[in-house]
């Protein structure tokens, strides 16, 4: 048997499929699927004993290329994407690093989200006007779903691009509140259509929106998560995980533009 070491896994899923990231009873979720196919390969024997540590839990409906969990285990990390992506449905692991035990991929320097914004004749400049009103620190509470957590953050860019049949607007941060990039993204689209005042768009605006809507979570993508450590991934096991999850979005009743928009991103 193998001494037991702490592994980093990297992974990518089609949220459509889960009641979101995080395990709750009786709902299928992508947390969920990880462990039991952990377990299943007999990696973990339970995710509190193997020290389970997670980085980014997405809303349901929400994807991910890059998200990353931790946990301490003898399985052979050359081994482990292949074992358990056998177990899984929608949930596909393409690398695995040996970490320094005590790696916690919450502590990420940086998380990268992709917003995929359906292009319906918005003002491309005024959009990246009314972005750049979110860069920086500033008291997000107007834009998140309450919680008991500081709603001060730091939005560190917001980079904005036509890709033709969307715009993939970027955001790059060090953590987001619940909802954030959400209710940001509907607030540059309904700014930038005319739909709502421009004066009342942004953290410091002197007029309060009469609301903040929330654009619909299958079209957000958690590309990548920086933790400081390198995942080396061969390139045909990528290109298969990137096609397997544009498939299986489409067969979730996802726009066709955005399945083909995504592949290209990839």
């Amino acid at each position: 048997m193998d001494q037991e070491r702490r592994i980093a896994l990297k992974f990518a899923y089609d949220g459509s499929g889960f009641y979101g990231f995080q395990r709750q009873p009786e709902k299928i979720t992508v947390e969920g699927e990880l462990v039991r196919a952990l377990a299943r390969v007999g990696a973990i024997r339970s995710a509190r004993e193997c020290g389970y540590r997670s980085s980014s839990r997405t809303d349901r409906g929400v994807s991910a290329l890059g998200n990353i969990i931790s946990l301490r285990t003898s399985f052979p990390p050359s081994k482990l994407c292949s074992a358990i992506n056998s177990h899984m449905d929608g949930v596909w692991a393409y690398s695995a690093v040996e970490v320094p035990d005590e790696f916690n991929p919450r502590a990420a320097t940086q998380r990268w989200y992709r917003y995929y914004l359906a292009n319906t004749g918005q003002n491309p400049e005024l959009m990246r006007e009314l972005a750049s009103r979110f860069v920086g620190v500033h008291d997000f509470s107007g834009y998140a779903r309450k919680d008991k957590r500081n709603p001060m953050r730091k939005i560190d860019s917001i980079e904005i691009s036509d890709t033709g049949m969307f715009y993939a607007i970027d955001f790059r941060a060090e953590s987001f509140l619940w909802n954030m990039v959400r209710r940001i993204v509907w607030m540059i689209s309904e700014g930038s259509a005319g739909r709502v005042p421009v004066d009342s768009i942004g953290p410091k605006s002197a007029h309060k929106p009469i609301r903040v809507g929330l654009s619909p979570p299958e079209y957000l993508v958690l590309m990548d998560i920086d933790c400081g450590v390198e995942f080396p991934t061969e390139e045909k096991a990528v290109l298969g995980i990137s096609y397997a999850l544009v498939r299986r979005m489409r067969e979730h009743g996802m726009r066709l533009e955005f399945a083909k928009t995504l592949l290209d991103a990839l």
